[in-house]
């Protein structure tokens, strides 16, 4: 519920790039050394390579992203960010600093620290889950 609602709220704060779509700009962004491919963003993202592509090609039409064959492995798809993409987030900082601000308002630094040590145990559980194939399902039959 918490997903949704985050993710909806982040939706209103731009008429072109939705929550999702930023979320994987941003995970292209942390890939320092080498462009990252639709396979790297996918596991970074916890989400299908099919996904990742159908959102990277209406990313790549609003000009904020390029898409090219690995050089080495022409199977994979690297993706790049543009200077439109830099360009864009820039003009609109302030916007998302208003929106982080709101949402963590009055929450000091003891409760934020708790925040982020439970979602990250919250993490860790769902990786063990789904590295073990349990999804729990045959539980609730």
């Amino acid at each position: 519920m918490l997903a949704n609602r985050l993710q909806t709220l982040g939706d209103k704060i731009d008429p072109i790039i939705t929550s999702k779509q930023w979320f994987m700009l941003v995970a292209i962004s942390h890939f320092k050394d080498t462009p990252p491919n639709i396979g790297d963003i996918a596991t970074a993202l916890g989400t299908s390579r099919q996904n990742i592509k159908k959102m990277a090609n209406i990313l790549k039409r609003h000009g904020v992203l390029t898409m090219e064959k690995d050089k080495n492995d022409l199977r994979r798809i690297q993706l790049f960010l543009t200077e439109k993409c830099f360009e864009y987030f820039q003009s609109r900082t302030h916007l998302e600093r208003d929106y982080m601000t709101r949402i963590f308002a009055d929450m000091d630094d003891n409760f934020l620290a708790v925040l982020a040590s439970g979602m990250g145990k919250l993490i860790e559980n769902t990786d063990m889950l789904l590295e073990d194939g349990d999804d729990g399902a045959e539980k609730y039959e």
